[in-house]
């Protein structure tokens, strides 16, 4: 007699093995969507270290909150909270104005964000900061004139 259709056995090992999929596939994109908030948050510290360094020239004196940036320098639609409930904070001296917020640890380090970023360990947060001050507008590249001779 031919046995035709699958057992209970087969279907539930086939359900186990989709069911072990998807949550990996979950757990994933959910990875994936932290790391690209944290990229976001690295980019708005970018933007508010460029409008503070915009302020800087215009008023000749650092931005005392991220009030003094907005409508002028920052978008209205920018946000004093990054997308993991940490505040965007301006701290500075005479000579540089520092940006920073927290992140969940582990979400960015200082290989990954650049050189111009901070990673600090706060327990189970990251302390992420950009300082920026008037030199740093200016590149100061160094480049090599060559000249190729065709013979």
């Amino acid at each position: 007699m031919k046995r035709r259709g699958v057992s209970l056995a087969e279907l539930s090992l086939v359900f186990m093995a989709v069911v072990v999929f998807l949550a990996a596939a979950v757990c994933s994109a959910a990875k994936i969507r932290q790391a690209a908030s944290a990229q976001r948050v690295i980019e708005e510290l970018n933007a508010i270290a460029a409008a503070g360094s915009r302020y800087y020239s215009e008023h000749g004196a650092w931005p005392a909150s991220l009030a003094d940036l907005r409508p002028g320098y920052l978008a209205q639609r920018s946000t004093a909270v990054n997308p993991f409930g940490g505040e965007y904070s301006i701290t500075s001296n005479a000579f540089s104005l520092s940006v920073s917020t927290l992140l969940p640890k582990g979400l960015a380090s200082g290989k990954s964000c650049g050189s111009e970023v901070v990673v600090t360990n706060q327990g189970d947060n990251d302390l992420i900061s950009i300082t920026t001050s008037p030199e740093t507008r200016n590149w100061k590249l160094k480049y090599e004139k060559k000249y190729i001779y065709k013979e």
